[in-house]
């Protein structure tokens, strides 16, 4: 079943500057501004890596993966990068406050490599489709750099307890990096290097399946990498079949999943007053208050979904007859897809009203976790309308996966994000 490896990661030098200044989040959810914070905290932050500068709307030039090829290695050569001795497992502890909650909740996740094993060997199972751009954009920078600088985030079974067991070891040593970040997120990274707990580790992931929970762009990426160089003729094993990720058990209890609210951009055609007349075929509305949106994004609320065309104008939709929505839902798919809030909204609402589906979702959907960002697109009339969405739960997606389906495009928000830049795979 799953492969996982110890390595030798490169990371940060501790004595060239705080970690805390040079790493940065995922580069997908850096907004432009925070690109620009980013790049003059630190001439050496990983943002010059993962995201370069390009003109709005425009694809990124040729000349900035080379870019990123080039910073890699002179920093590497000035040992702003510097690589473990050791081929290790690392132990990354991430402790937070739960953003809808007054509660504090910790996170245990292994950093190790992965072998890379496409879907239909049901070995590394994908739980969302994906957007064709972002693939194309990171097969360039790992062309260029030949490096994964974010893991892509999985999660297993473990009945063992393995990690919170060498966790508590860990009390008595001293992290490689201890640090919080701007969401206020504290980080403690330990390096295991010891044998007897790299055999225990890797023992635990003997016959476990592997379920992608984030990254999942990353993942295929480095799958149709590696695929394009065993076409050149190499043999045997290398650095290329294998991807940085990090691993979360299933019962974590850190663990925690956002819903994804989905705005539909001034691009989209869309007549108010038809639009809820269209609605009322498969659902029931109900005028309701913002704080009502806030119970659904927070898993609150039992049924129903979210709209707001203001704030003002909200509603909530619940669904007047299953059997009915069915038919025009695509046919054969399990019981717990069909009652999925994305997939409602996606095949009763977005494509059969709005026209919007496929390779259209990444040019006329904007995604977003965050209630209050999907109310200032509508304030800056940025935005028509938003459907406010259900969390999933990690029960859920592991359900879905294990049916041979998928949920559609950025079905789940994983929170907090592991950071880019905190360590980094060489091939």
């Amino acid at each position: 079943m799953a492969l996982i490896k110890p390595f030798r990661a490169w990371h940060y030098h501790p004595q060239k500057g705080e970690i805390k200044r040079l790493i940065a989040p995922p580069y997908d959810v850096i907004s432009e501004d925070y690109r620009k914070e980013l790049e003059a905290r630190d001439p050496h932050n990983v943002i010059r890596l993962i995201l370069g500068q390009s003109k709005p709307g425009q694809p990124f030039p040729e000349s900035l993966y080379q870019e990123a090829g080039q910073h890699l290695r002179r920093w590497t050569d000035e040992e702003v990068l510097v690589s473990e001795p050791k081929e290790s497992f690392y132990l990354h502890e991430m402790s937070y406050q739960h953003p809808f909650q007054k509660k504090a909740l910790s996170r245990l996740a292994l950093f190790a490599l992965l072998k890379l094993e496409p879907f239909e060997r049901k070995v590394v199972f994908p739980h969302e489709r994906t957007h064709a751009s972002p693939k194309v954009d990171r097969g360039k920078l790992l062309r260029a750099t030949h490096a994964n600088f974010s893991p892509v985030f999985t999660l297993y079974e473990d009945p063992t307890e393995v990690l919170p067991q060498i966790r508590k070891r860990c009390e008595a040593v001293r992290p490689l990096f201890d640090f919080t970040d701007d969401e206020k997120v504290h980080h403690r990274l330990w390096v295991i290097d010891k044998s007897d707990e790299r055999r225990q580790i890797a023992l635990q992931f003997d016959r476990r399946r592997i379920f992608i929970a984030d990254g999942h762009h990353r993942y295929e990426t480095a799958l149709g990498y590696a695929e394009e160089m065993r076409k050149t003729g190499a043999g045997g094993e290398h650095p290329w079949d294998y991807v940085m990720s990090t691993f979360v058990r299933f019962n974590d209890p850190g663990l925690l999943i956002l819903p994804i609210h989905r705005a539909v951009l001034n691009s989209v055609p869309l007549a108010r007053d038809a639009m809820l007349a269209d609605l009322k075929k498969h659902f029931v509305l109900h005028s309701v208050s913002r704080s009502v949106l806030e119970k659904i994004s927070e898993g609150s609320l039992t049924e129903g979904f979210g709209l707001a065309f203001s704030e003002t104008e909200i509603y909530l939709l619940e669904l007047k007859d299953q059997t009915t929505a069915r038919q025009e839902m695509p046919g054969g798919k399990p019981e717990l897809w069909y009652a999925l809030d994305m997939n409602l909204v996606s095949f009763l609402i977005l494509e059969p009203l709005l026209g919007v589906s496929g390779a259209a979702l990444e040019h006329h959907i904007f995604y977003t976790p965050s209630v209050g960002e999907a109310f200032s697109k509508l304030k800056k009339k940025e935005a028509r309308c938003v459907f406010f969405i259900r969390p999933t739960t990690p029960k859920t997606i592991k359900t879905i996966c294990e049916s041979g389906e998928l949920m559609p495009q950025k079905s789940t928000y994983f929170y907090p994000k592991f950071p880019s830049g905190l360590l980094v795979y060489k091939h």
